[in-house]
């Protein structure tokens, strides 16, 4: 299905798309009656088919209490606003620290691409190890190297060693952003995911934001050291909250019903009995007698103790794959239209919000650029307003994005189709077009300080919309891979980010604020047009990745 909604159907695989699946089965008049099977299917409120489905162990992350998910969901992102932080700590001052340091704005923000290419290619190890040896143990190492990133940089006394005490930090950030969404993907289910992720990336977007606010006074009235050593606090508490709160969350599931993980019942597509890799073959190579035995063994499985739980390894690996074969899938990823699509419209749209914010700086207190303004009140408008846009963006997407599926999926005959989740890309392109051009014209012309600050909130809002609708696309189109599908992301989008902080400066004194802004205005809509086609194709292009040999399945 797919075609009565705009999605192309796929000749091969019918509805055994992976990532296809059937979410409401009262709205599905194509499939026949409701079999003995589907109604043994596990459901949540309203009726509604949980995806995955939950095995019957205690220790199935899908199985835990609430108050487990509310607080590891509550130390998560916790650490996403300090880490959300720790990028931009010194963005609103950069002209003081350069003063300090005795370089100039441009070094330093090349300081901050150094960090994000850090964290992106750190990406090939923490994933294939997460995948590995569990999420926690590469978590807990991430908090290590940030507390000792942040104290290092509180006491560099150069350019060089304050380049080296970020670029640990950089390795340090990588695992806490990437491994959430997998963390997420692991504890709730298809129709849940987008307003918990709507949640952690409020956290990420106002650490973002909030930092600044703050910052900006004390680097002006104090120094920009305190920044450093305040943040290493608060990642002592994340440490110690991570050891207690977040337990880990892979889970080695047993196959319950063919519709696990993200897969349509057999007898929807008509293609499906002709495919020579079906969705359901490692279902369909067991025996009833052996799932019976899976499933009577996750029953009598005792739950882990306090003690079981806090350790920092569960002491046993997740995968039998070598770690060379697990790194070299987070590179093959990226041949995925899917991640492909990510790459260009998530790594784009995220890297000109960083070159914007490396450029506030410098546009605010450069008197060249007409405005001469101090720390302090750069940090407010670089601040305040994107962060109420980020606010508003996570208040709307989160709900809408899950809300969207499961009006899309009865629309659809109770199918759903990740491509149902592009939809918020639509409020991306309109918010962020009017941003960027409206920076651009009200920059230039050296309006009163609030035009240009309304239009970087536009472009906020509009990131915090989209950037829900693209880790949920691609969380439920690569479920099974999701830390090294992130990573995929991630490594792609550092080498975009790493170049543009390199040239932005540059960019902006030779070209101007007009020229720059708007250029970078019509280039995001370029990329963001190639949503349509996505949406479209998206579903022959799951198909082909699941078909295609050397693509991970």
């Amino acid at each position: 299905m797919g075609h009565g909604v705009g999605i192309l159907p796929d000749r091969h695989l019918g509805e055994n798309v992976p990532g296809t699946s059937l979410l409401d089965d009262l709205h599905n008049h194509g499939a026949g009656p409701v079999d003995a099977l589907a109604a043994e299917l596990k459901r949540g409120k309203g009726g509604v088919i949980l995806i995955p489905q939950p095995s019957d162990s205690p220790n199935d992350p899908l199985n835990w209490p609430v108050w487990r998910k509310m607080m590891l969901m509550f130390t998560l992102t916790f650490g996403a606003g300090v880490v959300g932080a720790f990028g931009p700590i010194i963005v609103a001052g950069l002209e003081k620290v350069a003063e300090d340091l005795d370089t100039d704005v441009g070094v330093l923000s090349k300081m901050s691409g150094d960090l994000i290419l850090a964290s992106g290619l750190i990406l090939l190890l923490s994933a294939p190890a997460s995948v590995i040896w569990g999420r926690r143990p590469v978590l807990l190492l991430g908090n290590l190297f940030l507390l000792v990133s942040s104290i290092l940089s509180a006491v560099a006394k150069d350019v060089g060693s304050l380049t080296t005490g970020r670029i640990i930090g950089g390795i340090g950030m990588a695992p806490i952003e990437s491994l959430v969404s997998a963390t997420i993907a692991d504890i709730f289910f298809v129709h849940e995911r987008g307003t918990w992720i709507a949640v952690w990336s409020f956290a990420l977007l106002s650490g973002v934001c909030g930092v600044s606010i703050v910052n900006g006074y004390l680097i002006e009235n104090a120094s920009w050291r305190i920044c450093f050593a305040i943040e290493a606090v608060l990642i002592g508490v994340l440490l110690i909250m991570t050891i207690f709160f977040v337990p880990e969350t892979a889970y080695v599931r047993q196959t319950v019903h063919a519709i696990s993980d993200l897969g349509v019942k057999p007898g929807l597509g008509s293609a499906s009995n002709n495919s020579s890799r079906s969705t359901f073959s490692s279902d369909e190579d067991v025996s009833v007698e052996d799932k019976t035995l899976d499933i009577e063994s996750s029953r009598k499985e005792v739950a882990n103790t306090f003690l079981q739980l806090i350790k920092p390894w569960a002491g046993h690996r997740f995968s039998d794959q070598s770690f060379l074969k697990l790194s070299s899938r987070v590179l093959s990823l990226g041949a995925s239209p899917v991640i492909g699509w990510a790459i260009i419209v998530f790594g784009t749209s995220s890297t000109w919000l960083v070159a914007l914010s490396v450029s506030v700086s410098l546009l605010f207190s450069d008197p060249k650029f007409g405005y001469n303004i101090k720390p302090g009140p750069v940090g407010l408008i670089s601040g305040v307003g994107p962060f109420i846009a980020a606010f508003l963006g996570n208040l709307m997407a989160g709900p809408l994005s899950d809300w969207t599926v499961r009006y899309m999926s009865r629309r659809n005959g109770g199918v759903y189709e990740p491509e149902f989740r592009l939809l918020m890309i639509i409020p991306l392109i309109i918010s962020t077009t009017i941003g960027y051009f409206g920076w651009a014209i009200s920059a230039s012309l050296e309006e009163l300080w609030i035009a240009p600050a309304i239009f970087y909130s536009l472009i906020n809002f509009g990131q915090a919309v989209g950037g829900i609708a693209v880790v949920t696309y691609i969380v439920d189109s690569h479920s099974r891979f999701a830390p090294e599908a992130f990573a995929s992301m991630g490594i792609f989008r550092s080498f975009f980010t790493f170049g543009i902080t390199y040239v932005i400066t540059d960019w902006i004194s030779s070209q101007g604020v007009l020229r720059t802004f708007c250029t970078i205005g019509g280039i995001n809509i370029g990329v963001c047009l190639m949503t349509i086609p996505m949406y479209i194709y998206g579903k022959r292009a799951r198909s082909w990745v699941y078909r295609t040999s050397w693509m991970p399945s």
